[in-house]
């Protein structure tokens, strides 16, 4: 949570809201990245009209969302840890639907559900697209992360997913000093070592042009991070060639999106540069979309508008 008094109340009871019987079983950790506005006086009135849950509130200075996120990994007492930002809304069914993605892959060491996109500004909404599932099995072991994301939605979103303690102690957690594509850097370690299961059932709210967004405000104007230690990777033959294939079209999709957002910044220069990289042409078809549309914004940057002088 960081300055989220419009939703954070939102967020909590999304959460109690999953609760019958077994108060005990959840634990609800808030984590306080340093807000300052209201936001840690509405939880603590949230708390204080909870008592018999089990929620704990931490504050902590300012140091962004993979600092927030892994302090609560590290106050979590039960080795199954879910997580939600401040703004987005679990279903009513989310923890049951997890339940039983657990009970019918015990094996797996990651779970996550179908979600929605919802416009902050007009309600529009829309579930998230999931591809290469198999049709007819409402949950399953997803087969291809990498396929999945590049062609589709992320399959995993931070207030869509499950993911086991003990595994996010052996990955690190979310990458610290990070603040755009944190996600994306643990969602492709698990993939590339861990089982994920899936359940198509849409089962949590992920709200976007949010405030403090980075990612909705901000254009990126290099690749990230992640995308650059998976290509490390990939230079090193050290991804399985049956899924080095997806790995170099999600990092096309990546560099795409990229372009994409510096187009509708306006910033033409960096969106070239991206599109000169030859690996975006792993999306071939993208490629030219947004090389066509970089050529026509392009021309009309150098038209002149000036209206013609009445004579």
């Amino acid at each position: 949570m960081y300055n989220k008094q419009q939703t954070i109340g939102r967020a909590i009871y999304s959460v109690l809201d999953q609760v019958t019987n077994n108060a005990q079983d959840i634990q609800l950790i808030i984590v306080d990245d340093g807000s300052t506005d209201r936001s840690r006086e509405i939880v603590k009135k949230i708390l204080s009209s909870q008592p018999q849950h089990n929620i704990k509130l931490h504050w902590q200075q300012n140091s962004g969302v993979s600092a927030a996120r892994n302090a609560g990994i590290e106050l979590a007492e039960n080795d199954l840890v879910t997580f939600l930002d401040a703004d987005d809304a679990y279903d009513t069914h989310f923890l049951a639907e997890i339940t039983k993605l657990i009970n019918e892959y015990p094996e797996s060491s990651a779970y996550c559900t179908g979600y929605r996109l919802v416009s902050s500004e007009n309600g529009r909404q829309r579930n998230a697209i999931l591809i290469g599932l198999t049709a007819n099995k409402d949950r399953q072991i997803l087969d291809d992360f990498f396929y999945s994301a590049a062609k589709g939605d992320l399959p995993l979103t931070s207030s869509s997913v499950c993911i086991r303690k003990s595994i996010l102690d052996r990955i690190g957690g979310f990458p610290r000093g990070e603040n755009m594509g944190e996600d994306q850097a643990l969602w492709s370690q698990l993939a590339l070592s861990y089982s994920i299961a899936i359940s198509k059932k849409v089962s949590a709210s992920y709200f976007q042009q949010t405030t403090n967004s980075l990612m909705q405000t901000v254009a990126p104007e290099c690749e990230m991070p992640f995308s650059q230690r998976l290509q490390k990777k990939l230079d090193e033959g050290s991804i399985a060639d049956h899924t080095a294939a997806s790995v170099k079209l999600y990092i096309a999709g990546h560099l795409l999106d990229l372009i994409r957002r510096n187009i509708e910044s306006g910033n033409l220069v960096t969106a070239k540069t991206l599109l000169d990289d030859n690996r975006t042409r792993g999306d071939f078809k993208r490629w030219l979309r947004w090389r066509f549309v970089l050529s026509i914004k392009t021309v009309c940057d150098k038209l002149p508008f000036n209206a013609p002088e009445s004579s």
